[in-house]
This record gives structure tokens, C-alpha cells and sequence, in this order.
């Protein structure tokens, strides 16, 4: 959950907040977040406070500009032997094709060879039959992928009253040829003080653009055999053998033209706010009324160019150009608004060695949603992108979504002496997505603390020991996990049903539950914050276990039903573990040299307690698996059959590995440690930060591997060479036992085996650890001493740094394929990474600030 100046927003804006605007952040960790801040806060909350201005005599003005390049960091090991070919001959060595996407052909040799068709005056196109070093690299990089933010602010105030305003323009060109992106925020905050009554407002207005290719860029670029020259088809409207009627392959596109072909743009209008009101009538007592809203607006375009190719083309068989290509368009708006109030009455009063705080709130809030799609397929002229200028009907689509939320919450503390407290804190909240009669639901929690040194006389006075504190909490959440109108089945307009043009309505392939109960995570939570040595040394310490309760899941049923899936209240698991947080400030200081350093640790484990009814697993997406009994959440993978001592069993006829037919139970999807190291080191102006992170005690599926497997250029498809041997750990069945394979070979060492056999369908094959260390960030900046600003001191401070982001990223020696932190989906179902995903990217620049 995302809250800015107190206004909870989509966790989707915080890419459009100006970093520059941010005063501080602050992360409140579990379920104890949610007694404050509702259902959305039972993960967590990011509490972002952006500046607000300061009393001062003059305004002062903020300008800087960071140019930041990106560049592609490392892409799958692909194998370096082998050109195009799909086919062997009767030696087992592959047969070179030249209109082959595939890889599966000869060993490189340096001769000169055809690529593609011989064209329609006879002309061919011929090339070194070797690998081509890097060519895949420069695709991406050759496009200059650059990043350009120009930022202005003005601060000022007085006693009484503040205001900033700020100004950021950022423009953005992506490591795929013609992605741009463009975001322009514009940010007032303002507030005075009238008497007893104190008034603000938070206001943000960004509106963003994109023009960005749908193509299948990646997959094009990766399967690409590795002698063909790829980065000399860039001129594709120009050069012959790089048009769509004579490019070489007879299976994919020239990943140049369909990123121009296919397009995707659009521009989004986000206008974030609130209206704040605070009341004293007392010097104990303050009324808070914060409305706040979001609204939000869209319109996308996607469209294709036409392909027309020439008669050539169209009749020398080959596949991609069977037949012309119709351009076609599609459209969509969509608006959004999320309007919330709030009221707080908050008292804090002393009585004698006491101290009570007490708060009553209450909130009401709404969101809408309205989206509009409209396409056509068949454009009459084909470069005009108007979903008006088409034949036949369009395609058409409308949502529409309102949910509402009501709730009432307090809380009261307690404080003796100023070192013991307890605060008690309630929720209740009633939301429209549940059924109706069954709608409210409460979630309590209990917090204490006490100051050791503060309590003890003898610690507070203690040398070493600048303070000690211990600390307990235990919280109930409640998460409404269903979508607005998740309750009964939907139903959608379907072509062709019945029959013909008549029309007629389906429902969708989820049954949906009007029985669902909200999510409901209990929190316990022991700590303690330590401090030493006049507080150089900062240490805390906490244990955590959660029980997470009636998770809601999509469970796979029978198709025989006429659904593929129910929504229901189908698990129970908890999380438990350690969190660490180092401060040394400062671990060294020599004079004018002062380096400080912090480092954490986070330790996960969790457990599923239960599945829904009978069952023992419940399937989440991709390979990911809710297992009684297992970390929530475990892969399940397809491997090879094994004897009890880990070996494969092959056939002892054929020399291949047999298959498992039941899905194994493999590790964990989610992290189990998670190290962050951050350390700044300043000298005479000058300042050296770091940031590292460490992540391991998971694992991933690199579904990668086997979809670069189908081409063979993947590292593991050049297996021995492709040359028949002894599977490695092996042992075959001697009539009585399980017996050690040292001469039996594969049969087939290439296509066959690899590719078409069930190689490249065990999913083991492409399974590794998903530990990475990480150099996030390293900033070094120079502060601009005073004197060589003049002495009219129009400037009143200016620096300059050099940024670098993501500029090393270590992995197991096993994972050869791409970054362990993607995945293809952002929900539960992690743990797999796809071809669908872009290289990682590698962020190298400089900021010039110049405050006035």
C-alpha cells in the first residue's frame, strides 16, 4: 500500500512521484500497518511525506538535471558452434538450411554460405559461416537508450505558512529501437495557519505518454541463428534483403520491422490530491477532516502496419509470407477516480507520570472505473489508423466498477513516566464486495514498548549503553481479496453463439463465490532497538510469525463442470521469522573523513497448514504450488525418473533418460534471506554511496531455457557437441537391479533428443537457484564549495555526482539464462522467467544540482 501526505493511493503511482519532492520515507512492516490504514495495509504500508516548504526569509530555488544512459547487461549463454539447420544426417551431424530460424545445422567452419532465398533475379545473399560476437547486444544497444529528467522547485514560507512547488520532465528512449516514454509531474503544496485552525493541501498533476512496440522483440532477436549478421537488417524500408520479401528467414519476422509494424501508444492523465483541515479547540485535543482524491485517465492506441508482399514472395512457399497482412487498430479510454474522507479526532493529554493519546476515526471511501475498447481488423486505407476506417464490425468492449468502503477505527495509548506504553487499536470496516449480509468484519491490536534506560537509572547513566528499549505487538488484518462484482458469475457477449449471427451470453471460466470471507493475517511480533557508545553503534532486532488465514486462491476443477477454476477461500499457512537493522554512524571518522555504514538481514520461513478440504496442494500459477506441509509457496516440476539414490534411470536400449510422468516437489519460490548493505563515505566535499542486496534460499524455473531450446541456440542444447555420450549420472535396470550406465549411449545426441524429444520438456533441466548479490546503486557526488560560486551568493549551493545503477549482478555458475529477480507475473505465481521478458539493463550517468 502507497500512502502520500496521510492519502492512501494505488501502489501503481509510485513511479510518477518526483523523487526529488520526497522528504522522507517511512515503511511500516505487516500486519500492525493495517490498524491504521485499512485492508489495502495488511502487506504493509510506504509512507511517503513529500516536502512541504519552510519558513524563510527569501523563496529558494532548486534546478538540476540528471542524464542517465542504459545499456543491456547480459543476455542468455547461447551456444557458440552451430548455424541454422533443423535436421542431421545419417552421422548425427546436422545439415545446414539457409532459410532456418533454428540452429540445429553444422558446426561453424568459416566458409561462405547462403542465408535465405535466392531472390527473384537470382542474387543471393552470402556470409562467413561463423559466430558473429555480440550481435545480439547490439540490436539493443545500438539504440542509445538514454534517459533525460529536468527538475525546478521553489520553496518558501513563514510562521505561519509554506509552500513548494516543483516541476519534472522526464523523457525517456528505451533499449528497444523506437521505445520512447515521456513524464511531466507538476506538484504544489501549500498550508497556513489561521489561529486554532490550520489549513493544506497536497496537489500532483502527471501526465505520461509511451509509444512502445507489442512485437515479440526479444524472442526474434534471441532465436536468431548466430551467424546472420542481425544488425545490418536495421534499414529494413530501404534495403533489400532486409524487407519483409526477402529477409532470410522463412519463419520470423525481421525483429527491426515488426517493432515498427506493431505498435502500442498512449498517454495517461493522473491528478492526485487532497484538501486537509485541522482544528485545536484545546491545547490537548485536534479535529483532522483530509479529503482526498485520485483521478485518473487514459487512452491507448494499438495498431499493425499492413504487410504487402510481392508476387515473388507470395508463391516461393515460404511460410511467413503465404499471404498479405491487413492492417488493423484498436482503441481504448479508460477513467478512474478514487475519492476518500477522513476524520480524526486525536487528544493527548499529561496526567501527573501519565500519559493518555486517544484516537476516533472514521472513513468513507469510493472508487470508480470505466473503460471503453473498440478495433478493427480490415482498414480500408492502410495507413490510417482510425478504428472508422474499416470493413465489417468492430470489435467492442465496455467495464464499469464501483466499490465503496466504510470504516470506523480508534485507538488509545498509555504511557507512564515516559518509558512504559500500551497502545490498544480496533477496526471495523464494511466493503461492498462482500456479500451483503456479511460485509463487516474487525481486526484488533495490541501494542507495548518500554525504554530500558530510561526505566533504570543505572542503564540511563551507563557509558556504553545509549539506550535499550524492548518491544511486543500482536495485530489482526483483514484483506478483501476478490474483485469488485467477484461474487457471482459474469457474463460477456459471445461470437457465434448459439449459432450464427444470433446472439447469446457467456459466462466466464471462474466460478466465482457469494460465500467469500475476507483474508485475515494474525501478527505477533517481539523486539528490541539498542544504541551504544553515544549511539555510533545502532542495533535492532525483532522475531515475527503471521498466520495467514481463509487465503483466497483460484482452485482448478474438472472441465467437466463448464468451469476451469472456483474462487474460494482455499488455504491457511504462516510466515515466520528474524529482522535485523546495523547502523554504524560513523564506523570511521579520521578528520575531515567520515564513513557510515547499515546493513540488514531478513530471514523468511512459512509453512502451508491447509489446503482447501481434502486436498494436499493447490496449484497458483506457472510451476508455483501451495503444499500442505511445504514453504508457501514450492515448485512442482516435471524431472527425470530416479532410482532411490538420486540417479537417472535411462533405457537400456535406446541410452535416453526416462521421464517422471508425476510432477517432483522441488524448493522454495520465495526468498528465505534477504541482506541489504548501504554505506556513504564523505571526504572534503566529497560523498561515495553504495547500496548492495543480497537474495537467496529460493529457486527459479527458467522457462527461458526451454523456449531458447526450441531453435537450439540455448548453451545446453550444444550438449558433448551434439555428438552421442553417456548420460551423466546414469544407471539402467539389469533385470534384478538398478545398475551404473558407463557405456551406454543416447541414440540421438541432437534434434531428435534436445529438441523434439523430452529434453527440453523436463522442466529440471532449467531449474537453479535464484540468489543473486546485487550492486544497486553507487552515487559519488561533489559538493561545490561556496568560494568558487562567487561572492554575491546568487548561487547558494551546487554539486555534481556520477550515478551508476545495477551495475553488477553475481549469480550460481548454473543460472545462464537471465536476472532471478523477474518473473512473468507480479502476483503469487513467481518463480518462473520467460523469453517474454526483456535483457536486464545496466543505468551509468551524472546529476548536476544548483540551488538559487
Amino acid at each position: 500500500m502507497l500512502v502520500v501526505d496521510g492519502s492512501p493511493i494505488n501502489l501503481n503511482f509510485i513511479n510518477s512521484i518526483n523523487p526529488n519532492d520526497v522528504e522522507n520515507v517511512n515503511v511500516l512492516k505487516g500486519a500492525n500497518a493495517a490498524a491504521l490504514y485499512g485492508p489495502e495495509g495488511v502487506n504493509g504500508v510506504i509512507v511517503v511525506t513529500t516536502k512541504k516548504g519552510s519558513g524563510r526569509s527569501k523563496p529558494q530555488i532548486n534546478v538540476s538535471n540528471t542524464t542517465l544512459f542504459e545499456r543491456v547487461m547480459f543476455m542468455p549463454d547461447f551456444q557458440s558452434r552451430f548455424g541454422s539447420g533443423s535436421s542431421y544426417d545419417a552421422n548425427g551431424d546436422g545439415v545446414y538450411d539457409p532459410i532456418e530460424n533454428q540452429t540445429w545445422g553444422p558446426a561453424f567452419d568459416g566458409t561462405l554460405r547462403r542465408i535465405g532465398r535466392v531472390d527473384e533475379n537470382g542474387n543471393e545473399q552470402l556470409v562467413p559461416y561463423s559466430l558473429i560476437e555480440k550481435e545480439k547486444f547490439k540490436f539493443f544497444n545500438e539504440s542509445n537508450a538514454m534517459t533525460i529528467q529536468n527538475d525546478v522547485s521553489v520553496n518558501s514560507g513563514d510562521e505561519r505558512s509554506n509552500f513548494y512547488l516543483s516541476v519534472q520532465d522526464l523523457k525517456t528512449k528505451g533499449v528497444v529501437p523506437g521505445d520512447e516514454r515521456r513524464r511531466t509531474t507538476f506538484r504544489v503544496n501549500a498550508g497556513r495557519t489561521y489561529g486554532k485552525v490550520r489549513v493544506s493541501t497536497n496537489l500532483a498533476y502527471t501526465t505520461s505518454s509511451y509509444d512502445a512496440t507489442s512485437s515479440l522483440v526479444y524472442w526474434y532477436v534471441a532465436n536468431t541463428p548466430q551467424q546472420v549478421p542481425l544488425t545490418s537488417y536495421k534499414n529494413f524500408l530501404t534495403d533489400k534483403w532486409s524487407d519483409h520479401n526477402h529477409y532470410f528467414n522463412d519463419y520470423y519476422p525481421n525483429p527491426y520491422e515488426d517493432a515498427w509494424r506493431n505498435r502500442q501508444t498512449g498517454r495517461s492523465d493522473d491528478l492526485v490530491g487532497n484538501f486537509e483541515v485541522n482544528f485545536k479547540p484545546v491545547k490537548w485535543i485536534n479535529i483532522m477532516n483530509r479529503t482526498s482524491l485520485t483521478l485518473s485517465n487514459g487512452a491507448n492506441k494499438n495498431f499493425s502496419r499492413a504487410i504487402t508482399y510481392s508476387d515473388f514472395a507470395l508463391h516461393n512457399n515460404r511460410f511467413i509470407s503465404s499471404s498479405n497482412v491487413r492492417a488493423s487498430v484498436s482503441d481504448g479510454m479508460s477513467l478512474g477516480n478514487r475519492v476518500q474522507n477522513e476524520l480524526i479526532i486525536s487528544g493527548d493529554k499529561d496526567f501527573g507520570k501519565f500519559n493518555v493519546k486517544a484516537l476516533a476515526g472514521n472513513l468513507i471511501r469510493q472508487t470508480f472505473s470505466k473503460s471503453i475498447g473498440v478495433s478493427g481488423v480490415n482498414l480500408v486505407i492502410p495507413t490510417l489508423y482510425n478504428v472508422g476506417n474499416r470493413t465489417g464490425d468492430p470489435g467492442l468492449s465496455e467495464g464499469n466498477f464501483r466499490s465503496r468502503l466504510v470504516s470506523a477505527f480508534g485507538s488509545v495509548s498509555l504511557g507512564y513516566n515516559n518509558f512504559a506504553f500500551v497502545e490498544f487499536t480496533g477496526r471495523n470496516d464494511w466493503d461492498s464486495r462482500l456479500p451483503i449480509n456479511n460485509n463487516s468484519y474487525f481486526y484488533p491490536g495490541v501494542n507495548a514498548s518500554v525504554s530500558l534506560t530510561d526505566a533504570i537509572e543505572s542503564l540511563g547513566k551507563s557509558k556504553w549503553l545509549s539506550y535499550a528499549k524492548l518491544k511486543a505487538a500482536w495485530a489482526k488484518a483483514g484483506n478483501v481479496n476478490v474483485g469488485i462484482y467477484g461474487l457471482e458469475s459474469n457474463f460477456g457477449s459471445a461470437g457465434g453463439f448459439p449459432y450464427g449471427n444470433v446472439p447469446g451470453y457467456t459466462a466466464g471460466n471462474t466460478i466465482n463465490n457469494p460465500t467469500i470471507r475476507p483474508e485475515v493475517v494474525e501478527s505477533y511480533e517481539l523486539g528490541g532497538e539498542f544504541s551504544f557508545f553515544n549511539n555510533r553503534v545502532s542495533f535492532d532486532a525483532a522475531y515475527y510469525y503471521q498466520n495467514n488465514n481463509d487465503q483466497v486462491i483460484n482452485v482448478n476443477i474438472s472441465q467437466g463442470t463448464g468451469y476451469t477454476a472456483a474462487v474460494l477461500n482455499a488455504a491457511r499457512f504462516y510466515n515466520k521469522g528474524f529482522e535485523f537493522d546495523l547502523r554504524l554512524t560513523p564506523l570511521v571518522k579520521l578528520g575531515k573523513l567520515v564513513w557510515n555504514f547499515s546493513g540488514n538481514l531478513t530471514t523468511n520461513d512459512s509453512k502451508v497448514l491447509e489446503v482447501y478440504g481434502d486436498l494436499n496442494e493447490l496449484n497458483i500459477g506457472n510451476t508455483s504450488y501451495a503444499i500442505k506441509g511445504y514453504p508457501a509457496f514450492t515448485h512442482k516440476l516435471f524431472d527425470w525418473l530416479r532410482d532411490d539414490q538420486g540417479r537417472v534411470i535411462i533405457d537400456e536400449t535406446t541410452g535416453y533418460p526416462k521421464q517422471n510422468p508425476a510432477q517432483t516437489i522441488f524448493g522454495r519460490t520465495n526468498p528465505k534471506y534477504i541482506v541489504g548493505l548501504n554505506t556513504d563515505l564523505n571526504y572534503a566535499g566529497f560523498t561515495l554511496k553504495v547500496v548492495a542486496e543480497y537474495r537467496g534460499g529460493n529457486y527459479i524455473y527458467n522457462n527461458v531455457g526451454a523456449d531458447l531450446g526450441f531453435t537450439g541456440v540455448d548453451r545446453m542444447s550444444a550438449i558433448n557437441n551434439r555428438q552421442r555420450f553417456v548420460f551423466p549420472n546414469s544407471v539402467y535396470w539389469d533385470g534384478s537391479k538398478y545398475v551404473e550406465n558407463t557405456s551406454i549411449v543416447v541414440t540421438n545426441a541432437h534434434y531428435d533428443f534436445l529438441q523434439a524429444g523430452r529434453f527440453r520438456n523436463t522442466q529440471t533441466n532449467y531449474y537453479t537457484s535464484a540468489a543473486f548479490w546485487k550492486l544497486r546503486e553507487v552515487v559519488l557526488s561533489y559538493d561545490i564549495p561556496q568560494r568558487w560560486l562567487g561572492s554575491v551568493k546568487v548561487i547558494k549551493k551546487a554539486s555534481v555526482s556520477l550515478i551508476g545503477r545495477n551495475l553488477l549482478t553475481l549469480r550460481p555458475k548454473t543460472n545462464w539464462w537471465t536476472d532471478p529477480e523477474f518473473s512473468n507475473t507480479t502476483g503469487n505465481a513467481v518463480g518462473t522467467t520467460t523469453i517474454g521478458q526483456t535483457p536486464p539493463t545496466r543505468i551509468y550517468g551524472f546529476n548536476v544540482n544548483v540551488t538559487f
